[in-house]
């Protein structure tokens, strides 16, 4: 007689060790940095702890995995109960994905052909035991479910606090079930960084590990491939860019600080001082940040002095190992001149602009077309011989624009002139009073809102008290447009002076 108490005993080791399950049924190895999170809230459940957990891992490192294949485990192993599971995502939209991820796993041999999948809300199972799809939007609706065995928050950074703690949180009371939280760093203020802090509380009492926060030198080891790509992340943008920082490396978003904190601001700070002619054979770009004309001026004063100014910089571009490196070195400031009529003492602001271009020579110019802008800009590509680009801003453009600066700036690839003159100086303290802030439910690259404040003021060297604005800094991070548009083959910065045939003085003449 053959003994099957052998045979019994891996069946049930199989059965509780998800390690096996993942590499031996699934055949999707989980990595250690995976397991040591899934395995916890296996254990959990199993033994019916209630503990609560927070899994944060870099981007794209394997959340959604993890999450995927602990849910089909636990579906697998409570297939004959009626174990009820429920995933909460921020939106509707992403229900989708996350069913997508789970559809494939509970089709496997152990499942014996009990899997098996609904609509309205999403669900998906294995026998009797199943897991729910909530969207945990305020119009959403999660009537009538009950998670008893587990409870997943997912994207906890998007979440709504006050929605989870209402809606959702009591769906584990009748079996005090496990909970697991789930997403990427953003800031400190949201839902993630708070569940965060209360667990870690938690765990400094009683000394049970409840936060997974995983590293890329945690991944690294196991996947080399995902270790290249962070490194040249921090290589194109720097280790510092709100991205890199907490999505990358799970360290949360400082708003308070502003978007230029004194560090940064030695980064962008230059040691060449302002240049107010070119120099030959230097290659130019120029920038456009356009303010609203001052309708009230009919002579060479200024009506309303706290208005905005038009803001023209010029960068000399020279190549580095990066791409592109700027250094503005000048700029036309002007405040409150009509754009296309002069005045006594005030000629029209297109007039100064094509000949303080004329005098530049920039192979292109990258302007603010929005609003005010539209006019000029049109006007000057008829006025003005060379490439303009138009940007016209939306939040979204805006947000991706003050990304791409502040990667020049980290990489080493902006620099302004030294604050020597008035007109640096104000520069820079623009940047300072720069304040930001992340959009809830929308990652940095497409909601970072940053700006200086309306009602913002400094006090200059000479002790008066000026308002400031955010026209300068404007101007300047234009140039992240540029070099866009350079990365992508549609602007060129390059220039093609030939060695054997050069013009005289006279045949130049001529064909200008």
């Amino acid at each position: 007689m053959i003994d099957s108490r052998p045979s019994i005993a891996q069946l049930k080791h199989l059965l509780t060790s998800i390690q096996l399950f993942s590499r031996l049924v699934l055949q999707r190895p989980l990595y250690p940095y995976q397991l040591a999170a899934a395995d916890a809230v296996v254990q959990s459940c199993l033994g019916q702890q209630g503990r609560e957990f927070l899994l944060v891992f870099p981007r794209q490192s394997g959340k959604d995995e993890t999450i995927a294949q602990l849910t089909a485990f636990l579906l697998t192993l409570f297939q004959r109960t009626e174990a009820r599971i429920v995933h909460v995502y921020p939106t509707r939209q992403q229900l989708a994905i996350g069913t997508a991820r789970l559809l494939p796993y509970v089709h496997h041999p152990l499942a014996a052909g009990r899997a098996w999948s609904k609509s309205d809300p999403p669900r998906i199972g294995i026998g009797t035991a199943s897991c729910t799809f909530f969207s945990g939007h305020p119009k959403a609706r999660c009537e009538g479910a009950t998670a008893n065995l587990l409870l997943i928050i997912n994207e906890a950074q998007d979440q709504d606090e006050a929605i989870v703690e209402r809606r959702f949180t009591p769906m584990r009371a009748s079996t005090n079930a496990t909970a697991l939280y789930a997403g990427t760093v953003r800031t400190t203020s949201d839902y993630l960084w708070r569940t965060k802090t209360r667990l870690e509380r938690l765990e400094a009492a009683d000394g049970i590990r409840r936060v997974f926060l995983v590293t890329p030198d945690q991944v690294r080891p196991s996947n080399p491939a995902y270790g290249a790509f962070v490194d040249e992340q921090v290589r194109l943008k720097g280790r510092q860019h709100p991205s890199v920082k907490s999505e990358l490396f799970c360290e949360p978003i400082d708003t308070f600080t502003g978007l230029f904190p004194p560090r940064r601001i030695a980064l962008m700070t230059g040691t060449h001082a302002r240049q107010r002619m070119p120099t030959p054979g230097t290659t130019y770009l120029a920038t456009l940040d356009v303010a609203g004309q001052d309708e009230a001026a009919t002579d060479g004063q200024i009506k309303r002095p706290a208005r905005d100014y038009t803001v023209c910089t010029v960068f000399q571009v020279s190549l580095g190992p990066l791409g592109p490196i700027y250094h503005a070195v000048d700029a036309l400031i002007d405040q409150g001149s009509r754009h296309f009529q002069s005045a006594p003492g005030m000629p029209a602001l297109l007039d100064r602009l094509v000949a303080y271009l004329n005098m530049w020579q920039p192979l292109a110019l990258i302007a603010d077309a929005s609003g005010v802008g539209q006019g000029l800009c049109d006007a000057l590509a008829r006025a003005w011989p060379r490439q303009m680009v138009p940007v016209h801003f939306t939040a979204a453009r805006k947000s991706a624009l003050g990304n791409a600066f502040i990667a020049l700036v980290e990489t080493g690839r902006f620099q302004y002139w030294t604050p020597d003159d008035p007109d640096g100086w104000m520069f820079y303290e623009q940047c300072r009073l720069c304040t930001y802030e992340i959009q809830e439910g929308i990652p940095p690259e497409r909601g970072m809102r940053w700006y200086v404040p309306p009602h913002a003021t400094t006090t200059r060297p000479d002790g008066a008290h000026v308002p400031v604005h955010d026209d300068q800094l404007m101007s300047a991070a234009l140039v992240a447009e540029a070099d866009r548009l350079y990365r992508q083959g549609k602007l060129f910065l390059g220039g093609c002076t030939s060695e054997v045939l050069r013009l005289s003085h006279r045949e130049r003449a001529g064909w200008t």
